[in-house]
């Protein structure tokens, strides 16, 4: 009785490890050509431009060389103090106070 119980429930837990891929659609061939579009999804919404571009990138040595000096110096440009912005509220649904 315990082995039959026993594959019983393999066999139903077996069967919950069936593929449903292609279910809706009737068509797993076509289910399997969509493997991957949300890693490409996810790709192209991280790069700034998915297409890329046909123009050639230019670089200036004496431009890069520069920056490299100012760093190295500390002079480069600090950026701002970044703060953060207050909205004021009534709260609890009062009206405004006159």
């Amino acid at each position: 009785m315990i082995k039959t119980t026993s594959a019983f429930l393999a066999l139903l837990a077996l069967g919950a490890c069936a593929s449903e891929i292609g279910y809706h659609t009737g068509s797993l061939s076509a289910a399997n050509e969509q493997h991957g579009d949300a890693v490409r999804q996810n790709i192209a919404a991280q790069t700034v431009n998915p297409a890329g571009s046909s123009a050639d990138v230019t670089a200036s040595g004496a431009r890069v060389s520069k920056a490299i000096q100012a760093y190295t110096a500390d002079k480069v440009e600090k950026p701002g103090s970044a703060g953060t912005t207050s909205v004021g509220s009534q709260g609890g649904g009062q009206p405004a106070a006159k």
